[in-house]
Parts: structure tokens; C-alpha cells; sequence
């Protein structure tokens, strides 16, 4: 089996800068301690000390420093026994091993790269949080250093303006270069990866689920899509496995390590985007609420999180504007859908001479004067 790749020694910490405003509480992380390690492991190796059962990444990583190679796997093994109630089943090294090998073998089949916690391909951001994955799962382009991320994220029952606000968002600070990352799933979500795609920009969906799986399963063509924009799609589950409840909050905190801040667009009271945002808090990220969150009764999740101190943005632009980055964003304007032949000509004489342009699923943006 061949080797993985050395991890880069350059890597430093990141820190907040001082203009930075955070609300909740005090951020955890691994001071770095992950990407400073040099380790070289056997890809069958990593694989199998991940499927420990019930073992969270910073421990398979500390056990994955045990071994050398393949034979110190029972060594690990034992380890961890240890660590466990005696009535939990006696880990078997070799059947994890031969999973591992089978996996492998799916992984080249399916086109699925691995980023392993300690390697240079590793997502910096997501590193430094207190619970990193031992294995991210990629199918697509993601840069390791790219630390600028932003997570778009609300309800699966937005209302037409928390739709059309996450599309400008996802367009916005995709045609400003900053990747765009969500949860592929009904609803904001959507809106924001689609943004991001017409802004021809990169968009990460990081799914529940293995990624030969993406879910729900009328977003395939979505994540085709993604795929194809140079963007990608993550997670920590291998591939074949199926989206278990319990799996979405654990795809969390992948979503919101991945990025620098995130901006819940509309989000009930219960509502999986605050699992996010209270990750979020715990990382350090910066958080910010859509303004159409604040209207209506429906989404007090949003406006608890305005009262907690997180900022209204309406754009790009106020995001961009806390982190200190002064930056032109092109305005966007999203027009009704045409009603009738006369208004569709008008519109097509607007685009021919310029001042329109047209996206996929009835989206036109209009330039301004």
C-alpha cells in the first residue's frame, strides 16, 4: 500500500484579528497541535483505526500515532480496549483491515479522495476545531488553505424573500472568490449552492451521508453541478452509508469548521441551523442572521441570535465590511418571473442591450446604472 503525502511544516495557527466580533462562548480548538505532527501511514491503516467504533477523531488520531505500520494495529486496538467498558465487544483488527482494503478499492472506484487530520490537504480551518475528523471524504476541489470560507445556512421552509436572499448571498461572495459552503439540503440551502454556481464561483456541500449518497436524492443534479463548477463535496462518512439522524448534527460542525463565519438566513426555533450556529460559537467563527430572518413570527431562532449580539446582514458586503475587507460587490436585484409575452420581450430587449443577465431557475440579475 502506498504512502499518504507528508504534512506541510508551514501551517500556523489562526488567530482572530482584533476586529473580529464574536457572540456566545469561548472558543475551543487543538492549538494546532494536529498539523504539526509528521506522521506517514498506509492509507488501509488510517482507514482502519477509523472505523474504532465509537472513538471521535482527536482520540483516533492520538491512537493512530501508535502505530508504524499494519502490525501495530492490535497494539492500538488494545489501547483503546482499555479505555472502554468491559461488556463493549473486543475490537477485531482483522476484519477492520479487510474493510479497510474494501473501502479502499470503493474510494478509487468512486473517485474519492481522503484528507487525513496531520496532512498538507488537510482543511486548515477545520483542523483547528475540538473535534475534527480523522478522515474527511472529498469528491471535488477544496483548497487546505482556504480560510476565508462562509457558511450559508436556514431552514428547509424559507419564505420567498429568505430564498432570494440566500441565492444573492451564495452570488455575492461567489463572484468575490470566497467559497461558498451549505448543506445541500431543501430550501436555503439550495438557494445559496445556486448562487454560488451562477456567480461561477466554488460551493461545498457537506453531506450527512457518504458522498455516492448525496441527499435528498432530487439534489443529485445539484451536487452533478457542484461538482462539475470546481467545487466539492465533503464528509466524514464512507461512502455507501446512508443519512442517519443522528449524523446531521455530527455534519455540523463539519460545516461550520470549514469556514470563517456563517449567516443563518431564516431559522425557526428548532431548527438545524442553530445546531450549526452553536458550533459555530464554540469554534469562534463569526455569525450573522439574513434580515429577512427578522420578519414575521415564524423565525425566532434568527431573531434570538440578533438579540445574542450577531449582526443583521443583508449582503456580501456587510459580512466582507466586519472582517475589514473593503471590496466593490456588483448589486444585485432579483426581478419577479415574467407573467406574459409582452413583459418577456421587454425583458429580452433589457438583456440583449446589457443591463440583464439571466441565470438558471428564473433567477435575472440586473445591472445597476
Amino acid at each position: 500500500m502506498g504512502r499518504l503525502p507528508m504534512p506541510s511544516m508551514s501551517m500556523v495557527k489562526l488567530t482572530a484579528s482584533p476586529g473580529q466580533k464574536k457572540i456566545g462562548k469561548k472558543q475551543k480548538t487543538c492549538s494546532g497541535v494536529f498539523r504539526r505532527e509528521i506522521m506517514d501511514h498506509s492509507l488501509q491503516l488510517v482507514l482502519a483505526v477509523n472505523r474504532f467504533p465509537g472513538c471521535r477523531g482527536w482520540v483516533k488520531w492520538r491512537l493512530l500515532k501508535e502505530c508504524r505500520d499494519i502490525r501495530d494495529l492490535a497494539h492500538a486496538a488494545g489501547i483503546y480496549q482499555t479505555w472502554l467498558p468491559s461488556s463493549r465487544k473486543r475490537i477485531d483488527v482483522d476484519a477492520l483491515l479487510r474493510e479497510a482494503e474494501v473501502e479502499i478499492r470503493r474510494l478509487r472506484h468512486l473517485n474519492i479522495q481522503c484528507s487525513i487530520l496531520g496532512y498538507a490537504d488537510y482543511p486548515m480551518n477545520l483542523s483547528m476545531i475540538s473535534d475534527p475528523p480523522l478522515v474527511l471524504y472529498r469528491r471535488g476541489v477544496v483548497s487546505p488553505n482556504a480560510n476565508s470560507c462562509i457558511a450559508i445556512v436556514g431552514t428547509r421552509r424559507p419564505t420567498a424573500a429568505g430564498l432570494r436572499e440566500s441565492y444573492k448571498l451564495g452570488l455575492e461572495f461567489a463572484l468575490c472568490g470566497y467559497p461558498v459552503v451549505s448543506g445541500l439540503a431543501f430550501g436555503i440551502d439550495r438557494a445559496a449552492h445556486e448562487g454560488a454556481l451562477d456567480g461561477r464561483g466554488p460551493t461545498w456541500a457537506v453531506l450527512a451521508g457518504g458522498l455516492d449518497r448525496p441527499s435528498p436524492y432530487s439534489h443529485r443534479t445539484l451536487a452533478a453541478a457542484i461538482l462539475n463548477n470546481g467545487g466539492a463535496l465533503l464528509g466524514e462518512m464512507p461512502p455507501g452509508s446512508f443519512p442517519q439522524k443522528y449524523a446531521f448534527p455530527r455534519r455540523n460542525r463539519i460545516l461550520s469548521g470549514l469556514c470563517r463565519g456563517g449567516v443563518i438566513v431564516q431559522a425557526p426555533k428548532k431548527s438545524g441551523a442553530l445546531i450549526t450556529a452553536d458550533f459555530a460559537l464554540d469554534q469562534g467563527r463569526d455569525i450573522y442572521v439574513g434580515s429577512s430572518g427578522m420578519k414575521g413570527s415564524t423565525f425566532e431562532g434568527t431573531r434570538n441570535l440578533e438579540q445574542q449580539g450577531a449582526a443583521v446582514v443583508s449582503g456580501a458586503a456587510d459580512v466582507l465590511a466586519d472582517w475589514g475587507i473593503i471590496m466593490g460587490v456588483r448589486s444585485v436585484k432579483t426581478l419577479p418571473a415574467p407573467r406574459d409575452a409582452g413583459e418577456l420581450a421587454r425583458l429580452m430587449r433589457t438583456e440583449l442591450a446589457g443591463r440583464i443577465f439571466r441565470h438558471t431557475g428564473a433567477w435575472f440579475e440586473l445591472q445597476s446604472a
